[in-house]
């Protein structure tokens, strides 16, 4: 599956938002119901491609009215995030810090920088919540890098390197192929902290199809053989937004990689234990999942053998 074009009228949408926030942030904030309403309306594509996603996520029995609403909120939390990446990248960490209101598995994550014997840690997340303040969680226990694609547009990018700067994110592009992935490999051999996205396959990446809500869903191999091939530990972490607007953050037990990945990725054990939790934590909160474009294939999860590796990464 390709990764999803993004159309002249996504860009110019989504750098609009974020001037908005950027300039005038508390008219944004007071008018964002409005906004997120009027995108709705006039979005098609993200419309139809929400409400399939919706249909997937929420089953047969949602009626229009719920796939709406899930649509709607989806975007709505799309424009959090945006207004939270704008924080990110005027404040400074300790103000990013007073943003996470609460930290599950805190004590079982400190152990695991306590006994690391210089291994390096992998946090998996998905595309929900915000990094930043999450970022500058971690930064206080070691170095943080993050393994992430250049965004196409440019307004986003600019703004999330501003704040990565602020909090001392060491990024790495995986635009850049194999050198980023050895820069990641280096960091992780030092006992430092890499951070990657793992419900989303970017250009350069190996994929495979596994099953989840019932279809079949392209999951990224690369961080399972990263941590494989640095035997660095790897934590599943999801944070995602409370009804008083501050965040909640979960760290989940390590998940041991082991087995060939090479040759059916898809039946490794690490693997399905990475799905299962991806797909739990979206049918608890399918609205905060940031994805406006279909990912499925066929209708029914029958394989997970699809051959459809991209790259050696």
């Amino acid at each position: 599956m390709k990764y999803a074009a993004v159309s002249r009228g996504e860009r110019l949408a989504v750098s609009s938002l974020l001037h908005g926030y950027d300039r005038v942030p508390g008219l944004m904030h007071r008018i964002r119901p409005l906004m997120v309403r009027q995108t709705w309306r006039h979005a098609p594509v993200w419309r139809e491609a929400l409400r399939e996603n919706g249909r997937i996520i929420l089953g047969p029995d949602a009626d229009e009215q719920r796939l709406d609403a899930y649509g709607l909120g989806v975007l709505d939390h799309m424009q959090r995030y945006m207004e939270g990446l704008v924080i990110a990248s005027r404040a400074n960490p300790e103000t990013l810090l007073k943003r996470i209101d609460a930290v599950h598995g805190l004590t079982d994550f400190r152990e695991y920088f306590q006994d690391r014997n210089r291994r390096g840690l992998i946090l998996l997340s998905i595309h929900m919540g915000e990094f930043e303040p999450a970022a500058a969680f971690m930064s206080r226990h070691a170095p943080v890098h993050v393994l992430y694609r250049r965004d196409r547009i440019k307004t986003l990018e600019t703004i999330r390197a501003r704040a990565r700067s602020l909090l001392g994110v060491i990024g790495h592009a995986v635009d850049d192929g194999l050198t980023a992935w050895m820069e990641v490999r280096e960091a992780l051999g030092r006992g430092e902290v890499v951070a990657l996205l793992g419900d989303r396959v970017q250009p350069g990446q190996t994929g495979v199809f596994m099953p989840m809500f019932g279809r079949q869903m392209e999951i990224p191999v690369g961080p399972f053989k990263l941590a494989q091939a640095t035997e660095s530990r790897l934590v599943p972490v999801f944070n995602w937004w409370l009804p008083n607007g501050r965040l909640g953050m979960q760290m989940e037990a390590p998940i041991e990689v082991d087995g060939d990945l090479h040759r059916d990725p898809g039946s490794n054990p690490a693997m399905r234990r990475w799905v299962e939790l991806v797909e739990a934590r979206i049918r608890a909160m399918p609205e905060q999942w940031l994805n406006v474009h279909p990912v499925w294939r066929g209708g029914e999860a029958e394989s997970t053998d699809t051959g459809d590796d991209r790259s050696a990464a």
